[in-house]
């Protein structure tokens, strides 16, 4: 595991409540700023995986370093 990996997971663990600092334009499933994220799992390649918390939803995952957010909770 590089530790760009390590670091981010130890950053971001599972239950994690992320918010949107900035809308993230996606095609299929936009997400306006101000919407939270809950975290399961960061894959491999950086991406957060997890939930969108009511009233957002879909399966989009948040990239740090691309997308902007901030933590609101932290596990």
């Amino acid at each position: 595991m590089s530790d760009k990996v390590a670091l981010y997971r130890s950053q971001y663990p599972r239950g994690t409540v992320l918010e949107l600092t900035a809308p993230i334009a996606d095609d299929f499933s936009p997400k306006p700023q101000g919407a939270r994220f809950q975290v399961e799992y960061m894959d491999d390649q950086l991406q957060l995986h997890g939930k969108w918390l009511p009233p957002e939803r879909g399966s989009l995952a948040i990239i740090p370093g691309v997308d902007s957010f901030k933590i609101v909770r932290q596990k």
